[in-house]
C-alpha cells in the first residue's frame, strides 16, 4: 500500500520536529554540564588554596568530609568525564544539526567538521612563517 503525500509530508514534519527537540534537548545538557564543570573548577581551585587535612564536599546528595587529596582527585575526574561528556554531545550536535538541514532541505553548513590543528602541524605551521620584524 502506498503512502499518499500527505501522509509522508506529516511523516517529514514529525521527523524533522523530534530532531530539533533532541538538538534542543542536548544543547541544554551541554549547558548543564558547562555550569557541573565550572562548580568543579572553582572547588578545585578552592580546595587548593585551602590548608586544611580535610575538606567537605558533595558526591551526589551526600556532604561528606574527605582527605583534601582525595577530595581534589574525585573533582579532577570529574572534570575529565564531564569534558568527555560535553565533547560527545557537541560531536553528536554537529551530526544532528546537518541531518535537520537535510530533512528542511538545506544544505549542510560548511564548518561543522572542521578539526583543530595538531601541535605538530602548528610547528610546521610556525616553522615555515617569515619572522616579522616589528
Amino acid at each position: 500500500m502506498s503512502k499518499t503525500a500527505s501522509e509522508k509530508t506529516i511523516e517529514i514534519l514529525i521527523e524533522t520536529e523530534r530532531v530539533a527537540d533532541q538538538i534542543l534537548q542536548n544543547k541544554q545538557e551541554i549547558i548543564a554540564l558547562d555550569r557541573r564543570r565550572q562548580h568543579s573548577r572553582e572547588a578545585i581551585r578552592e580546595i587548593e588554596k585551602n590548608d586544611e587535612k580535610k575538606v567537605w564536599t558533595t558526591i551526589g546528595s551526600l556532604l561528606v568530609k574527605l582527605p583534601r587529596e582525595k577530595a581534589l582527585e574525585l573533582l579532577k575526574k570529574d572534570q575529565v568525564q564531564i569534558d568527555v561528556e560535553i565533547n560527545k554531545l557537541r560531536s553528536d550536535q554537529k551530526i544532528l544539526v546537518n541531518k535537520h538541514r537535510d530533512l528542511e532541505h538545506n544544505t549542510a553548513y560548511s564548518g561543522t567538521n572542521l578539526k583543530p590543528m595538531s601541535a605538530k602541524d602548528m610547528s610546521a605551521l610556525k616553522a615555515n612563517l617569515p619572522l616579522s620584524t616589528s
